[in-house]
């Protein structure tokens, strides 16, 4: 069973939106799997190189959307998109640059992710969009 569950409770009642924070926490079981069996070293390159992946995908997406039906909001959201992207970036190089306690610093950036960008920031758009009928 995966430690990090995916719920109702992160559900923007965006389908397409959703099932992109769905791999979110794929990608954080899959780190959360190898830190616990001693393995974090052998997934970080790979996390970090989804989690940009993600960053640019998941983000063009949201901030597309937004845009199109004129979101009050977008300018704070993607200087929020902006500083996450910096974050994975900046753990990637130093991870890159040999820092050992990049897995774990990865995991808590990752949990905080889910906390407060998900459950707070993208919960402001989610009624707003809903309302313009985007599901």
């Amino acid at each position: 069973m995966s430690t990090y569950q995916w719920n109702e409770r992160y559900s923007v009642n965006i389908q397409a939106l959703d099932r992109q924070h769905q791999g979110l926490f794929r990608t954080l079981n899959e780190l959360s799997d190898a830190l616990s069996s001693g393995q974090g070293g052998t997934v970080v390159e790979d996390v970090l190189r989804k989690l940009l992946d993600y960053t640019a995908s998941h983000f063009a997406a949201e901030e597309k959307l937004m845009d199109l039906h004129r979101f009050p909001g977008l300018a704070s959201h993607r200087l929020k998109h902006q500083e996450l992207t910096k974050r994975v970036i900046s753990l990637r190089e130093e991870y890159r640059a040999g820092n050992v306690g990049v897995p774990v610093s990865l995991m808590l950036f990752l949990q905080s992710w889910l906390k407060e960008h998900i459950l707070v920031a993208d919960k402001q758009y989610s009624a707003f969009l809903n309302a313009k009928g985007v599901q």
